[in-house]
């Protein structure tokens, strides 16, 4: 039976440590019949030696002379694809041997499917499979077009980039990834997909996805990578709902909906508001995207009059909505809770500061009892009779001494 051509993306920067051994888990695949798209962003360190030393015919490599980040080199690769099915790897994962061979034959033998995933374990940077919440997190076995929209909004992503195997028709129906978001480009991608298809899980841990201890250590770079990705969530969840037909709109959010009823456009705008308002993630407070579609809502006739006899939210209400808490409170939330630490910390200090005072005036107390019963004891001794019997002898020996 004839094969059809895997096109594998990887994209490197400055993984000479790993990147060949992640280049040898995709060439050592049973199935053999692919293109490896290998795509190095500007690399400063001995990658593309590497990548040139490894004789293999399957390998097309596009150097860039300049680091343009992983969406524009992305975008780069896929136009490169000429086969059948699409696959990603990140240059410092690694793949099981018959991780392809298992993707396609699911693929085959389930027509309805375009795209699909599979389990991950999480290493570390010697190749040791260590315990992490991120495997707990991709062991996901969602089935349904509506679970996977669900917890996209509801959650955040769960899906594994270098696992996914998926038609080149479809990748090409969804087009390039969005170069404005460096930490959730993959999350961007999933959510597009979703919208367009139901996505399948292969309950097999077929990849092997790197972690390092910097990654954790490094405060700086997870503050400002965290910034950022709370950022492009926001952004996301803004444009959640474009292009997402009102079909797939009410079978995933109709048991949310304010109104059951709701079928007009300007009703299911309505909807649409409401459930932006919800809170972002583990948050509790109104989220800023939601309430930024209601102002537009409220500044339109039709809307604002349907918000008000359907949903009893007029313009006061909605001044009462936006007075009860700050709505856009990530960062405020986050100095909130650093101020309470500092305090904690500060508190904890004080306390020991009090303890040490407390023990020291303890010590001086026992120090000055100490004294005075040394003091008293010399008193007595001095007036001893013994003492001012001696007192000649001792006047001798210090004539003596001099």
């Amino acid at each position: 039976m004839k094969k059809d051509l895997v096109s594998v993306l990887m994209v490197n920067y400055n993984h000479a440590d790993t990147i060949e051994k992640s280049i040898r888990s995709v060439l050592e695949q049973t199935y053999s019949k692919l293109q490896l798209i290998i795509v190095d962003d500007g690399s400063t360190d001995n990658s593309v030696e590497i990548i040139n030393s490894i004789d293999d015919p399957r390998i097309e490599l596009y150097e860039e002379k300049e680091n343009k980040q992983i969406c524009a080199v992305t975008n780069i690769g896929m136009k490169k694809v000429r086969g059948e099915y699409f696959a990603r790897i990140d240059s410092d994962d690694l793949w099981e041997k018959n991780k392809l061979e298992i993707q396609v034959e699911y693929l085959k033998n389930h027509s309805e499917q375009k795209i699909c995933f599979t389990h991950a374990a999480i290493i570390n940077e010697k190749d040791q499979i260590i315990d992490s919440e991120l495997e707990k997190l991709y062991a996901v076995n969602y089935e349904s077009q509506e679970e996977w929209l669900e917890t996209f909004f509801f959650i955040g992503n769960c899906l594994p980039m270098t696992s996914v195997l998926m038609t080149t028709k479809l990748m090409l129906e969804i087009g390039e990834f969005n170069i404005a978001y460096r930490q959730l480009h993959d999350f961007d991608y999933w959510v597009r997909v979703a919208k367009k298809c139901p996505m399948a899980v292969i309950s097999k841990k077929l990849v092997r996805m790197r972690r390092y201890d910097n990654e954790i250590n490094n405060s700086n770079t997870s503050e400002e990578n965290m910034t950022r990705t709370y950022n492009e969530y926001v952004d996301i969840r803004r444009h959640f709902f474009d292009e997402m037909s009102d079909v797939v709109l009410k079978k995933t959010f109709g048991k949310y909906f304010k109104n059951n009823n709701a079928e007009s456009r300007e009703e299911l705008e309505c909807e649409k508001a409401f459930l932006l308002c919800s809170p972002v993630g583990q948050g509790r407070t109104i989220s800023n995207v939601g309430i930024e579609y209601l102002i537009n809502l409220l500044q339109d006739k039709i809307t604002a009059d349907i918000l008000e006899s359907k949903y009893e939210l007029n313009i006061k209400k909605f001044y009462e909505l936006t007075g009860e808490h700050l709505y856009n409170d990530w960062k405020v939330q986050e100095i909130i809770q650093n101020i309470k630490k500092k305090e904690e910390v500060f508190e904890n200090e004080i306390r020991r500061n009090e303890q040490q005072k407390l023990m020291l005036k303890k010590d001086i107390a026992d120090r000055d009892n100490k004294i005075k019963e040394l003091e008293a004891i010399i008193e007595d001794y001095e007036n001893s009779t013994s003492w001012k019997l001696t007192k000649p002898l001792r006047k001798i020996g210090t004539i003596v001494k001099k």
